[in-house]
């Protein structure tokens, strides 16, 4: 049986391969999209993608990630954010390429100053990535909480890296979430981001 390490970079090497071709496939709603990982699979044109939860006691927030995924070791989270101010939480596929990360900061945040934060955190984004290419921003009821979200393409290590990162308030303080894949993987991570993204529980 295949492993689902090995499922998750096949399903990878057939993401790149479509984003090289102009053949278009007939889409599902990100609404299905959301409900199927939380059933934990979706099928996909490339196989099946299997979810499974992740809940972080010490936050006390639960979502679901891709099975396969697994703690990034340290020695490869510093190189892919140099900076200490790393998420605290980091998991990866196999290949270290796609990454989710949770950070609980001591940014006070209270769940109606979401989007107000939320415009804040993209202008100052914007001012030090100003070749960004900016893809979408929202505010979206999750579970009843606010949660702030902006997604953009920019330089990385190894190419451009699309990012998705959002945030709830969480015992008035921002938790702090972020998702990152090679920019010609987006066509398949993007909605799947997304729906690890409305599937975010505080217990």
């Amino acid at each position: 049986m295949e492993h689902m390490d090995e499922r998750i970079i096949r399903l990878k090497h057939q993401a790149q391969s479509n984003s090289q071709t102009s053949t278009s496939h007939p889409t599902i709603s990100q609404e299905k999209v959301t409900q199927s990982i939380a059933a934990g699979s979706i099928e996909l044109f490339q196989g099946t993608m299997e979810f499974e939860p992740l809940i972080l006691t010490e936050y006390g927030v639960s979502t679901m990630m891709p099975k396969g995924f697994s703690t990034l070791p340290k020695h490869i989270a510093k190189v892919k954010y140099p900076v200490e101010a790393r998420p605290q939480y980091m998991y990866s596929d196999p290949a270290y390429d796609t990454s989710l990360g949770f950070n609980y900061t001591e940014q006070p945040l209270q769940d109606d100053q979401v989007q107000e934060i939320k415009d804040a955190m993209i202008g100052m984004i914007k001012s030090v990535q100003p070749s960004a290419d900016w893809i979408n921003d929202g505010v979206k009821v999750v579970h009843g909480h606010h949660v702030g979200y902006f997604s953009f393409v920019g330089p990385g290590l190894g190419g451009n890296i699309y990012t998705l990162m959002y945030f709830i308030a969480l015992r008035n303080q921002m938790l702090l979430c972020n998702f990152n894949c090679n920019e010609k993987e987006r066509r398949i991570w993007m909605p799947l981001a997304l729906g690890m993204m409305e599937n975010l529980k505080i217990l």
